[in-house]
């Protein structure tokens, strides 16, 4: 589904109209006037927390209590509160007693409490015995038709503090769009949060019938004339393309299950958004940062801070900038005013880019120019724009010759490149935007390979460049296309691939006055809601890992190999090792290293160490994606090590992991102590004075069994660290 038609149709749906909030305390025994006609507010109050209550199964062990009420377009909701002793309960609920959210909040035992869950421990409570008690919950609060479907996948980080579980709310046993979040406290196996969509946040009318009208197979043959494939080179290695069928860019379609109808869903979006969007363009502004001074040998700095200082040596000001970049005319910047810049520093490779913005007035909006750069040459290297909001925007620059300045643009700045390609893709200008847009792509063997692109757009307004974007790959080699499939082979693989459930959607439907509900909503100025109906759509399997495509050769579907961020961490290279049941163990909690492998022969360094330890409070470092900065300061922050300390390459001894997993849980002082430990280890003698305490209390909290010797100056191997780490949790 486009974006733009979603968040258009997400701003004209989510007005909500407040009442006066009813803050008081549930009468034992409401009395209700004689003469009134509807109940009061007091008295509605008194009733949903009565049902509330009951589907609960609340007592009166709460000391204060109140409940507020919010009357939104088509329901009123209440949310209830009750507290005692350091105890908070809130829940939501519909004024039938539904219940839509719930959050309790018991400060002595709040496992969100603080900063990180070390020293961590295992659960009390497993995720088996966790799941049992978040599927209690789950047939308390739903109601019929509801039932759920609990997701296989692992819900969120991973952690010993809670069990997070999610799922599909069904409606007569069908998928629906509504969903949940539920979270079991692991040391009790309380629930302490649960949210749910709802129908009545966001549906007008009731449930259809789940009784179909149309076979799976009719609305299948619907669906796939929507698909389209083309064949393309896509870059397999990083210096290997080869040919792929992927799928083309379209609107999203389903069959109406009554009427057996095929519905552009997009088209309807669409269709809202003409009908209802205001206009106006947003803009988020950069601040100008400061410019670097010109002399540091004197300020009293560091010698690390006047090394990052000279990072920024010969970086030119943004007036210097703007000096050379005014001498691409064909970006009409003389017509702008420069507004800002700012510089960013590429830590890997030292290069730093300059980004410059210019703005200028033209009627009641204001035009955005933004431009990047080289900060020391000022070669350009993008440039984009944003334009006020016009229905019927002038144009002066037709498409045909909008292409011919962009080609004599292109064959200027980037020749080389631009020779090698062909026209991509073109977008004409719109009520949303002032130019044609022309991408030029890399063309071998008859087919395009867009990762080597090409993008320019031309202003209709003036003809100046408003857009330039480069993304390109040098020394690519291309796989021949002999021995390719066909296309309409390649499509049944490509339509095989999805599931096609019945089930209930949520699509937007033009208001009538004669519609069950609709009049108070015309009267707020709604012209669409939406409504609930049962279809057949394309859906993803949760199942199977994310589908890009088609290979051109083997007519398999080609599957996108994904860094697993969330749940548990799986490793293909533990086979038969020694460790592997602790390894196992406390990667089932998401703890150890993502990425695939746990390459448990290895020598353990302190980068290791610090990620492993920091993957027991639901931190995640990816490699190639995370900084290593941001691993540190969050160890600085768990006291798992000094900034001093830091070193990251360094091989870790066992008794240098020994101190750092023993000292940030917080047993440093008293392994400090001098004369006072002693411990049965086979090399006792050869452990040195200032590591006998950490060793005495290693061994007492069966961190290192005393079977074996200590070996404080061996190197660590990172099973021995996971092994280390699982001995002290289950201990703990």
């Amino acid at each position: 589904m486009k974006k733009l038609a979603s968040l258009i149709l997400s701003a004209a749906l989510t007005l909500a109209l407040t009442a006066p909030a009813a803050a008081a305390a549930v009468p034992s025994s409401p009395t209700v006037p004689a003469t009134s006609s509807a109940p009061t507010s007091d008295q509605r109050l008194a009733s949903v927390t009565a049902k509330v209550k009951a589907t609960l199964g609340i007592g009166d062990e709460y000391t204060e209590f109140y409940g507020d009420l919010s009357e939104t377009e088509i329901s009123p909701f209440w949310d209830l509160n009750w507290s005692a002793d350091g105890i908070h309960l809130n829940v939501e609920a519909t004024e039938t007693g539904k219940i839509l959210s719930y959050y309790l909040s018991e400060t002595d035992n709040d496992p969100y409490a603080g900063i990180g869950n070390f020293p961590p421990t295992f659960p009390a409570v497993s995720r088996t015995q966790a799941r049992q008690s978040a599927e209690a919950f789950l047939k308390k609060v739903l109601q019929s038709p509801e039932s759920y479907r609990l997701s296989e996948q692992n819900t969120g980080m991973l952690d010993t503090a809670t069990h997070r579980f999610s799922g599909e709310i069904r409606l007569n046993g069908l998928s629906s769009p509504m969903t949940f979040s539920l979270t079991v406290r692991a040391s009790d196996g309380k629930i302490i949060r649960f949210y749910r969509d709802s129908l009545e946040r966001n549906v007008l009318g009731d449930v259809p019938s789940a009784k179909s009208n149309t076979s799976a197979a009719s609305a299948g043959a619907l669906l796939k004339k929507t698909m389209d494939l083309r064949l393309e080179y896509v870059l397999e290695d990083e210096d290997k393309a080869v040919l792929r069928y992927l799928p083309e860019p379209g609107d999203e379609y389903y069959v109406d299950a009554q009427s057996g109808q095929l519905v552009n869903l997009t088209g309807l979006y669409e269709k809202l958004g003409e009908e209802g969007d205001k206009g106006g363009a947003v803009f988020n502004g950069t601040a100008a940062m400061p410019e670097a001074a010109a002399d540091t040998a004197a300020s009293g700095l560091s010698q690390a801070e006047q090394a990052g200082v000279a990072k920024l040596e010969g970086v030119l000001s943004k007036e210097e900038l703007d000096e050379k970049l005014q001498q691409y005319t064909a970006l009409g910047l003389k017509k702008y005013t420069l507004a800002s810049a700012s510089y960013t520093l590429d830590k890997k490779t030292d290069d730093v880019t300059a980004r410059l913005i210019y703005t200028r007035k033209d009627g009641g909006g204001t035009w955005r120019r933004t431009v990047t750069c080289d900060g020391r040459t000022g070669e350009l290297q993008s440039v984009s724009s944003s334009a006020p909001y016009e229905e019927n925007r002038k144009t002066s620059v037709s498409v045909e010759d909008a292409r011919k300045k962009a080609e004599a643009f292109l064959t200027e700045f980037w020749g080389d490149e631009f020779a090698a390609t062909e026209l991509y893709g073109s977008d004409a200008s719109s009520k949303w935007n002032s130019a044609h847009s022309f991408t030029y792509a890399q063309k071998e063997n008859g087919y395009f390979f867009p990762e080597n692109s090409l993008r320019v757009s031309i202003d209709v307004t003036d003809g100046t460049v408003s857009g330039l974007r480069r993304s390109w790959t040098d020394g690519v080699s291309f796989d021949s296309p002999e021995g390719i499939l066909d296309k309409s082979a390649a499509l049944d693989a490509w339509f095989s691939h999805y599931d096609m459930p019945l089930a209930y959607s949520y699509v937007p439907v033009k208001l009538d006055p004669g519609m069950d509900g609709a009049k108070p909503l015309m009267d707020m100025g709604y012209s669409y809601f939406y409504q609930l109906k049962l279809s057949y759509a394309v859906k993803e399997n949760e199942n199977r890992r994310y589908a890009s495509g088609v290979d051109a050769k083997t007519g398999e579907v080609v599957y996108m190999e994904m860094v697993q961020l969330n749940g548990e961490i799986t490793y293909s290279d533990i086979g038969d090792h020694w460790a592997k049941p602790q390894i196992e163990a406390l990667a089932r909690y998401g703890i150890g290293w993502y990425g695939g492998e746990c390459r448990p022969r290895e020598e353990l360094t302190q980068f290791d160490y610090i990620t492993l330890l920091l993957s027991t409070d639901g931190y995640r470092y990816i490699p190639g994606e995370s900084e290593a900065d941001s691993v540190y300061n969050r160890a600085y922050q768990m006291g798992i090590l000094t900034r001093g300390e830091r070193d990251s390459e360094k091989i870790l001894t066992r008794g240098e992991a020994i101190q750092m997993l023993l000292g940030s849980a917080g047993y440093g002082n008293i392994a400090k102590m001098q004369g006072i430990f002693t411990c049965s280890f086979p090399d006792r003698a050869e452990i040195p004075a200032n590591m006998l305490g950490w060793a005495a209390l290693a061994q007492g909290l069966g961190v290192v069994s005393a079977d074996s010797d200590f070996a404080a100056g061996r190197s660590a191997t990172r099973a021995e660290a996971v092994v280390m780490l699982y001995n002290f949790m289950s201990q703990n």
